[in-house]
């Protein structure tokens, strides 16, 4: 029993030093492409979010699981990153937008 409980704490330090994913992803809006900078950081449960032709900066609460993320209503399949965004007016989903990501590097910093 003290082993599985030690091993499960292993499993938990692990997660909570995972490093930030970075990702690029373009949304489809029905009229042309949007390109939103996604950072997914499952360690604190946080997905944050810039598009820049929007002047748009997100930051909301995440929930992972093993094949998507969640978060508002916007969803990042981790299997192939597809990337979906619903519209939900008076509880019904009036719009669903489509889009694909792809995991980029870092941006380099200076501090």
């Amino acid at each position: 029993m003290k082993l599985i409980a030690a091993l499960g704490l292993l499993g938990l330090g692990a997660m909570a030093n995972a490093a930030p994913v970075y990702l690029e992803c373009k949304m489809t809006t029905g009229t042309k492409e949007v390109l939103w900078n996604v950072t997914l950081d499952e360690s604190t449960g946080a997905v944050s979010y810039t598009i820049p032709e929007l002047g748009v900066v997100q930051k909301l609460p995440g929930v992972f699981t093993p094949d998507r993320v969640v978060f508002g209503a916007m969803e990042i399949s981790r299997v192939n990153l597809s990337f979906t965004r619903k519209t939900v007016v008076s509880g019904v989903v009036d719009r669903t937008d489509q889009g694909q990501c792809k995991v980029t590097d870092p941006p380099k910093r200076q501090f």
